[in-house]
Formats: structure tokens, sequence, C-alpha cells
């Protein structure tokens, strides 16, 4: 019952995104599942990325295969897997809350779900086709979990080959699977003092699963290492080494995002007519720095330190506290080495998706600790509206997106045998990503793959593109002369980018392309005009540049 009632918000709640995802990467794992031979499809030959995710691969060319590149059956699979995550969370958690004698086990245990399920920091991996491989990584995480709870009362010895295979399976995923054996250990700890039989469930859960998933992992790391002459896949070595550079402030960062919903606060903040300046960009200054760090870090582990100490006179609920909090803890030292999301909303929340379903058990944890009852659904309900709320917006702005993407595929004028330079394009709305200005071509791509009855014959360039705030939002074009257009945005708040970066000055064969002190760019052909068409986007239509007019045309 839980599993529909779930499903059923998800459904809801995700209707206007449900065609979104079919963006950025998805158009390359498309052209790779549809074309690539079933070998090298599965090994990602010709990604520019390295990794090993031949698990994944095997799962989503099955799934292609019966469904094919189906908006609708894409979508519903991905809100199934987060209903069946947020399933698993709640079994595994109500039941750790029950075995350590505490009576609001449920409603607890549904408050933490909940929250897993509206939180807008979920929808990039909802949404986002290319992130299927999140959404099994935490099934597969959470189902190891509830096998190793499982082998804890009973001590059947399924459950260790259940868990086992899964965990083998998920080394060539995602890497989450870098702390699935801590995560084990750590259930096995608690249990230690839970159960009867406790002491001895221990010891065997590290041997009979701590033990040999650190084989695995050991393993496949050499495997890697073999492979590719480096022990990190996705990022490489040099990335986690050099941590300090890429900041240890950020697991702070991200509690800042998830729990007060940092990432939507206002860039300028005021206090009556008062400007207090960039709030955010200063509470991640603080984050950064020696003092919020040793703060953190410090508090973490004094926290730990004294849970450890006291943990024989602590409360049921406070020991399945400290758990969640080493979950929490584990989960966001996995993501300290990636990219962290401060410009938009929505890009990079998908890294989060380990850590928020149990620091959002913690914060259910929290809320049912409060003695007093009307404070306390005060605050439920404010933290479900607030979260509520910005998950329809960042659903709406997915849903603006994917229509303004498929009008601009779709209805793209007749272009013959002409270059066709596409001057500027729609990056991302508010973060949700839409197309990319890239070499090759991505506009062209997506619509030989989405639109393949309405091919373009000549070659297609991506000129720039730039973050939409408004679905009105676009650019004009001026014709300097016969081979000089100068192109400048419409509206204040947006910004050029290129190849998924800030837009640059670049040239190639057919253009030269110099962007100005003011934000505008020059683009200068190379051969003469007659061989090219032109177009600018405003909104979601196309309007072509005439050469023969000098003046600004919108």
């Amino acid at each position: 019952m839980l599993f529909v009632c779930l499903w059923a918000l998800m459904f809801v709640l995700y209707l206007p995104a449900a065609k979104a995802g079919f963006v950025s990467d998805f158009t390359g794992w498309l052209q790779q599942v549809r074309y690539r031979p079933f070998w090298e499809y599965m090994n990602r030959s010709g990604f520019k990325v390295v990794s090993m995710y031949q698990g994944t691969q095997f799962v989503t060319w099955v799934y292609y295969q019966l469904f094919g590149a189906s908006e609708w059956a894409w979508h519903i699979l991905f809100i199934t897997l987060h209903t069946a995550n947020a399933t698993l969370l709640y079994i595994l958690c109500a039941t750790l809350l029950r075995d350590a004698g505490v009576e609001q086990y449920r409603p607890i245990g549904y408050t933490g779900v909940v929250l897993f399920c509206v939180s807008p920091y979920v929808s990039e991996v909802v949404v986002w086709e290319p992130s299927f491989h999140y959404l099994q990584g935490l099934l597969i995480l959470l189902l190891v979990l509830v096998w190793v709870q499982r082998y804890c009362y009973t001590g059947e010895r399924r459950y260790v080959w259940y868990a086992c295979v899964a965990y083998l399976f998920s080394i060539h995923t995602l890497e989450v699977f870098y702390i699935t054996p801590w995560l084990a250990l750590s259930l096995g700890w608690f249990y230690k003092g839970q159960l009867p039989q406790g002491k001895a469930m221990f010891g065997r859960v590290a041997r009979y699963f701590f033990l040999p998933m650190l084989l695995l992992f050991a393993l496949r790391l050499l495997e890697y290492r073999l492979l590719y002459g480096d022990w990190v896949s996705r990022i490489g070595s040099q990335t986690v080494l050099s941590l300090q550079d890429a900041g240890l402030g950020k697991p702070l960062k991200y509690l800042f995002h998830l729990l007060p919903l940092g990432r939507y606060l206002p860039a300028e903040w005021h206090i009556g007519s008062a400007s207090m300046g960039d709030l955010r960009s200063n509470i991640y200054a603080f984050c950064d720095s020696g003092v919020g760090m040793t703060m953190f870090y410090g508090g973490c582990v004094s926290c730990f330190a004294w849970g450890l100490l006291r943990y024989g006179k602590m409360s049921g609920r406070a020991k399945v506290a400290l758990l969640l909090g080493v979950w929490t803890f584990i989960a966001l030292l996995l993501i300290t080495p990636l990219w962290f999301g401060d410009l938009l909303l929505i890009v990079y929340d998908r890294y989060t998706y380990f850590t928020i379903p149990f620091l959002f058990m913690l914060v259910a944890i929290g809320i049912w600790s409060i003695r007093g009852r009307y404070v306390r659904v005060a605050l439920l309900v404010v933290l479900l509206l607030a979260n509520l709320r910005y998950t329809i917006q960042v659903n709406r702005y997915w849903g603006k997106g994917a229509r303004i993407v498929d009008r601009l595929l779709h209805h793209l004028p007749e272009t013959g045998d002409r270059t066709v330079i596409l001057l500027n394009m729609p990056e991302s709305m508010h973060g949700a990503p839409m197309m990319s200005a890239s070499d090759p071509s991505e506009y062209k791509l997506m619509r030989d793959l989405l639109v393949p009855e309405r091919p373009i014959k000549g070659k297609v360039y991506d000129a720039l593109s730039f973050n939409m705030v408004t679905p009105d939002d676009g650019a004009h074009a001026q014709v300097l002369n016969d081979s000089t257009i100068r192109v400048k945005l419409n509206q204040y708040g947006t910004w050029w980018w290129y190849q998924a970066m800030g837009g640059h000055d670049y040239e190639n064969e057919d253009y030269k392309l110099r962007i100005n002190p003011g934000g505008d760019y020059d683009l200068t052909l190379k051969k003469p005009a007659n061989g090219y068409i032109l177009f600018y986007q405003v909104g979601d239509k196309w309007k072509q540049v005439d050469m023969s007019k000098t003046y600004e045309q919108y």
C-alpha cells in the first residue's frame, strides 16, 4: 500500500516533466544504443569519460530493446524505481527504529520517505534519463542493507548470496559501490547491541558481507588499473589527490542546500530596504573557510565520538540517529571530489541522491523527537510545503524547457544544402538541461535521433548557447557587413555557453567567433554568405537572418 501511495504521489508531482528527460547526455547514449555494435555499447567505446558501467549498459540495453525511446516508458520506469527506493528506505529504517524500541517507528518512517519523495533535489535523477544509474545504484545499496538486516535476524545464508551477487553486479555500475561495504559493516555493528545474537552476528556480518565485498572492491580497482592505468574511474586519481584544492567545504555546502533549501535563496537578500548582499555566496565562502570546515568536521567527529562513548546509555532513537548520521557523513564524503553546482538550479543535484534518504530520515527522527505536538506538526507542515513548492517549480521548468526543445526540433525552416549556423540555442531553463552548443552539433544529433523523418542535408553548427530564465528569452542579430553578424541577448541575467562551459572565442573552417566586452559576439563568415543560412532563437521559434538588411533583427 505504501508503494502504491508513493507511486501515485510521484506520478502526479512529476507529470509536468514527463517528457523532459531526453536531453543533454541522453542523445549520446541513444546514438550508442541504436547504432553501435552490442559490445562497443557495453564498454562505452567512444565516450570521453572512462568508466566501467557494463552492468548499467546491459540493463538499459534490455529496456531499450523492449520499449525503444518511448518518453512515457522511461518516465514510468524512473518514478517506479524512485518509489521502490523510497519503499526500501522505509522497510530498512522503520525496522531499525522498531528494533531499537521506538514506538513511533511507523510515522517516523513515513515522514522520512515522504520528504525523500518531495525534495526538489531528486528531480534531476527522476526526470533526466541519463541519471538511470543513480536510481539503480541506490536500489542496489538499499537491497544490500535490507538483506544484511534480514540476515541479522535469521542467519540464513541466502541473504549473504543475495547481497554479494548484487554487490558484484554493482561494481560495474555507478561508483556508489565504494561505500556499500562500510554501510553494511556499520549496520552489523548496530545490531550487535540490539539482538540477543547480535555479538555473534556482527562477526558474521564482517566475515560474510564486509570482507567479501571489500575483496570485490579491491579487484574492481585492480581491474580498472590494469585496463586504464588509473585507480579511480570517471574522475581519475588526481582529482581525489587534489581534494584540498577542490574544497573540503562541499559537504557543509550540500547540507546548506538540502536542509534550509539554500540553493533556492535569492541571489540578493534584503531586510526591509537594506541589501544584505549575496547571502548564498557568503555562506558558500564560509563553508569553504578554515573556520567553517573546522566547525563542521570537528562537530561531526565530536558527535560520533560522544555517541560511541555513551552508546550503551543512549536511547534507541538516538542510536538509530547516530547510525543514520554516520551513513549521511559517508555519503557526503563520497561526492566531495565531484563538481558542485552553485550557479543554476538542478545541475549536479544528482550527486546528493545517496545522501538525501538517510539525511531526511534523520530529520524525521528529529521532528518526532519534539515533545510539543503543535510545534512538531507546524515544523513538519512547513518543511513539506517548502519542499513541495520548489519541486513543483523545478518540474515546471523541466516542462517549459521540454516544450521549447520539442518545437525547435520540429519547426526549423527548410535549409536546403546550405550550411546551417544556429546563432543561439537554449542551454537550460533555470538549470533544467535543454540544448548545449557543441561541436559536433548537438542540435543536429537530437534532430537526427528524435525527428529522423526530417533530416538536415547540410552541415550544422551550434554557435553558442545561453541559459534561459523565461520561455520568451532569446537573442537578436544585426548584420554588420556581407560577412559579419553581431548577436545580442534580449534579456539580462543570462550569459553565453559553449561545450557546457562559459562561452569563449573560437573558430573553425566556416566562421570565426569573437565575444565582445559588452556580452554580445561577432560571427565572421569565411566563405560567401549565400552558402549559409543563419538562424537565431527567440522563445520556441527560429528566425532567419536576412543578410541584406543591416538593422537589428528581432
